[in-house]
């Protein structure tokens, strides 16, 4: 049983730290060298482990270039029609998508992005507010975490929410209105707090 579990937690573990270790490479006041830094210590130097976190960043970078690939087009500055010839559409597509390099340049902003000296890790910061105001250097980038950073690392509120809902309708209260049930699941939560959260769930589990 015991090797069981840790098989379980092994695997667990190893998909849980690949993606908080993206997280904290988005965190500008961490990014690549703390996750390096970490790595280190845990696995070694160069170890096989960090380089799947660097690879998964940069593949998971390319597949948001793909994605968004239309935020990366800048409107040709100063073209007047004359510039494109008739009947040469093949080429114009390849001009918009790489016009003045505009794209091979985008694909460098998260390499820029690591490259920048790092904000003050002591400093409170609220990271989404940060990258919300660099959206326009890193337009792509912003979008990637965006949703990354929102991601549940945990299912347990979730869960928690539907084992709540479970024993406030029962068979012998089925009827309450959505209304009247929202108003019990949020009554329940200003009553009792965040600090006292398990310890009730404890204390009514049958």
């Amino acid at each position: 049983m015991g090797s069981y579990m840790n098989l379980k937690f092994e695997k667990y573990w190893s998909e849980y730290s690949l993606i908080l270790a993206v997280a904290v490479i988005l965190d500008p006041r961490y990014k690549l060298e703390f996750v390096e830094w970490g790595y280190n210590k845990l696995y070694g130097k160069d170890s096989r482990e960090l380089k799947d976190v660097s690879g998964t960043l940069f593949s998971l970078y390319g597949l948001y270039i793909d994605k968004f690939s239309h935020l990366l087009v800048s409107n040709p500055v100063n073209q007047t029609p004359t510039q494109i010839k008739v009947g040469d559409k093949l080429f114009e597509e390849f001009d918009n998508i790489y016009q003045d390099g505009s794209t091979s340049n985008e694909k460098t902003k998260l390499h820029l992005y690591l490259e920048e000296k790092r904000l003050d890790r002591k400093q409170e910061l609220d990271i989404l507010s940060w990258w919300k105001l660099e959206q326009f250097r890193y337009p792509v980038l912003s979008r990637m975490v965006s949703d990354v950073l929102t991601i549940l690392i945990s299912t347990v509120a979730s869960g928690s929410a539907f084992s709540i809902s479970g024993r406030v309708l029962d068979q012998y209260r089925s009827s309450l209105l959505p209304e009247t049930v929202q108003a019990l699941l949020c009554t329940r939560d200003w009553l009792f707090g965040k600090g006292d959260f398990w310890m009730f769930d404890m204390q009514i589990l049958p």
